[in-house]
């Protein structure tokens, strides 16, 4: 190891008109300058591989970072038009609330003219909106909805939701009120004489006071005659039960029912009576045939309603014709 602590002289020599210049080394230096170089070479080399590696790493983020962006900006579009979205639906769902509310004002009226014709006191029925909306034209500016009338309009939809609700809540007793006056109503309208007795709409003689075909004199008619031909069907002009099944000089065969609530109806100069006392009829039955017995000038129906005994016109009774069964 003495060689390590010799000195090295080394001489450079320029030019021949240079002075020449010499370096004395130890041999320790000259053994650690090849090998701090040599250091310094790798820390170079290592650097450069370290920012190369940053260089690379960074650009992957940047990728990264941008492909992110661009799926955030795609994610924030689609969730602008998925909240467009909402809010027309919530406009349409608030336009479908105003139509329900119209239709449940209408369905009121309706429940109220229906009690009217049963018979039930009501009041008409009273909007919660005054106005709304038809087709036709329209128009204006676009503008953004603002999250606050958003927000309005889903209180308002909810509100009308609710008072539609509350409406039908309300309208199942009355409706069930009204279907039991419609159905009592029926079953009135079923043993009052409102159809015609007869196919026939010939009338021949009105009720009241008139010329007796016999005698020519002024006497009280206390029926209507329907024209006709013999064996033609006579039908029950309401619900009831038969309390007359005979033959007289004067009416010739007749048959009467009994309706109820002192309601009577007859039927005179049959030709041939097919119900008989204590048969519960039908409105539309047939209970005879048209004939000419009897105080009687031709083939005809002599028909006669009876109000607590006491005969009225039929003619205002008489609604509508018989159902076919």
């Amino acid at each position: 190891m003495n060689w390590l602590s010799k000195r090295f002289t080394f001489v450079i020599i320029p030019d021949a008109n240079q002075t020449v210049q010499r370096f004395r080394l130890s041999g320790l230096v000259i053994i650690l300058l090849p090998i701090v170089v040599l250091l310094l070479t790798l820390c170079a080399i290592l650097f450069f591989l370290l920012l190369s590696r940053h260089a690379s790493v960074t650009d992957t983020l940047k990728n990264q970072l941008a492909a992110s962006a661009l799926q955030y900006e795609q994610q924030l579009s689609d969730n602008e038009n998925h909240i467009s979205e909402l809010q027309t639906n919530l406009v349409r769902l608030s336009e479908q609330a105003q139509a329900m509310e119209n239709k449940m004002v209408e369905i009121n009226a309706l429940g109220s003219q229906l009690k009217q014709l049963a018979g039930i006191d009501t009041k008409s029925p009273v909007s919660i909106s005054s106005l709304h909306t038809v087709e036709g034209g329209q128009g204006g500016e676009e503008l953004p909805l603002q999250e606050e009338a958003g927000d309005d309009l889903y209180m308002q939809t909810s509100k009308h939701y609710a008072e539609v609700l509350q409406q039908m809540d309300a309208m199942i007793p009355q409706l069930q009120d009204t279907k039991k006056a419609v159905v009592a109503y029926q079953k009135i309208l079923q043993i009052t004489p409102t159809i015609w007795p007869t196919d026939s709409r010939k009338v021949t003689s009105l009720f009241g006071i008139r010329k007796d075909p016999f005698t020519g004199r002024a006497t009280y008619h206390s029926g209507f005659d329907i024209g006709g031909n013999t064996g033609d069907p006579i039908y029950a002009a309401a619900d009831g039960i038969v309390t007359i099944s005979e033959r007289d000089r004067v009416h010739g065969i007749n048959v009467m029912i009994d309706h109820g609530r002192g309601v009577s109806t007859r039927y005179l100069h049959l030709h041939k009576n097919i119900a008989e006392v204590g048969d519960k009829v039908q409105k539309g039955e047939v209970i005879g045939e048209l004939g000419s017995t009897g105080r009687s000038t031709g083939p005809h129906l002599h028909y006669e309603v009876s109000i607590n005994g006491k005969n009225v016109d039929p003619v205002p009774y008489i609604k509508a014709d018989r159902k076919e069964p």
